[in-house]
């Protein structure tokens, strides 16, 4: 009996997908551009994050859905900052990138790596195997 209701525990998971989608509004970014527009939010981010007790490091990881022609039409966050705020900032700049044309619709791994320093702070953009 207590197998049965430790499944029936395990198979009540709720799982929870943070995805972004492309706005015309936006600036389209290839990666490298992207760096120093993100780099110079965590800048202003950092003392609240450090004040908050919050890591002023990390990765923000997404799988990206890209068309032929190299945009993103979906960003999908697999492992976020632990800071709602970076995370959201980090999709709506992943959904505005643009990668190299392929001849098929593919998905890209993403990874955006981000460090505060005492007066500054830097962002690392990487696709594939990031």
């Amino acid at each position: 009996m207590q197998g049965v209701a430790a499944a029936l525990a395990l198979g009540c998971v709720t799982v929870t997908t943070r995805a972004f989608l492309p706005s015309p509004q936006n600036p389209i970014y290839t990666p490298p551009k992207a760096e120093p527009v993100l780099a110079e939010y965590v800048r202003l981010q950092c003392d609240a994050l450090r004040k908050a007790q919050r890591p002023d490091s990390g990765t923000a990881r997404f799988v990206l859905d890209v068309d032929t022609l190299g945009f993103t039409t979906r960003a999908e966050l697999v492992r976020g900052t632990g800071d709602d705020m970076l995370d959201g900032v980090f999709g709506a700049v992943a959904a505005q990138l643009t990668l190299d044309a392929a001849p098929a619709k593919r998905r890209e791994r993403l990874a955006i790596v981000y460090q505060c320093t005492a007066n500054d702070a830097h962002v690392a953009v990487r696709t594939g195997g990031a």
